[in-house]
């Protein structure tokens, strides 16, 4: 019986890969922000795994993933959008060649 059960479980395991790519600009003059950091991470039931960072281009491209192996879930996949002199960003699968507007922090 408890070999069924193994069996069933490592059945419903799956591999899992969630990937995203898009654009970060400045909210007020519409511009490319280049060198924002992005960083990402898998999130299921109040756990990460699988972080990683990435930085904007000039042209405010980045493109990032997670993968994880034999999980029974796909969690989401979290980002953190962090650049000097604006506000943080917070984005939960983000849909691909969304864009992102940054604001900047007021003095």
């Amino acid at each position: 019986m408890l070999f069924i059960a193994f069996i069933l479980l490592y059945a419903s395991c799956k591999d899992c890969t969630r990937y995203t790519k898009g654009y970060i600009l400045d909210r007020d003059n519409n511009k490319p922000l280049a060198g924002v950091k992005i960083s990402s991470y898998a999130a299921l039931n109040d756990r990460s795994r699988d972080q990683r960072v990435t930085y904007t281009d000039n042209n405010g491209f980045f493109e990032t993933a997670f993968e994880l192996d034999n999980v029974a879930k796909c969690g989401n996949l979290k980002l953190i959008i962090d650049h000097p002199g604006y506000s943080t960003a917070y984005e939960v699968d983000m849909p691909q060649n969304d864009t992102v507007y940054l604001d900047k922090i007021k003095p």
